[in-house]
C-alpha cells in the first residue's frame, strides 16, 4: 500500500486564520446582555418648574451674527 502525501495546510497569515475562532466557552451561546435602564433616544420625563420660571430658558450668546466694526480686523 503506497504512502500518500499528507496535505500540508498553508501557513497562517495575519487576517487569514487557518481555523475559525473558537467559541468561548465552546458550545455555549453568548451570555444575554441586560437591556439598558432607559431608552437613550427618549428624553427623561419632564421636571416640574417652579411657578415663576419661564417656559423656555434663553440660549447662550447672541442669536444674531456679530456686527463688524471698523476698528476690529
Amino acid at each position: 500500500m503506497p504512502d500518500e502525501p499528507q496535505e500540508i495546510p498553508p501557513p497562517a497569515t495575519p487576517g487569514n486564520p487557518t481555523e475559525p475562532p473558537q467559541e468561548s466557552p465552546p458550545g455555549n451561546p453568548r451570555p444575554e446582555v441586560p437591556p439598558p435602564m432607559h431608552d437613550p433616544v427618549e428624553p427623561d420625563s419632564p421636571r416640574e418648574l417652579p411657578p415663576n420660571a419661564p417656559d423656555e430658558l434663553p440660549g447662550r450668546g447672541p442669536r444674531t451674527p456679530p456686527v463688524e466694526t471698523p476698528d476690529r480686523k
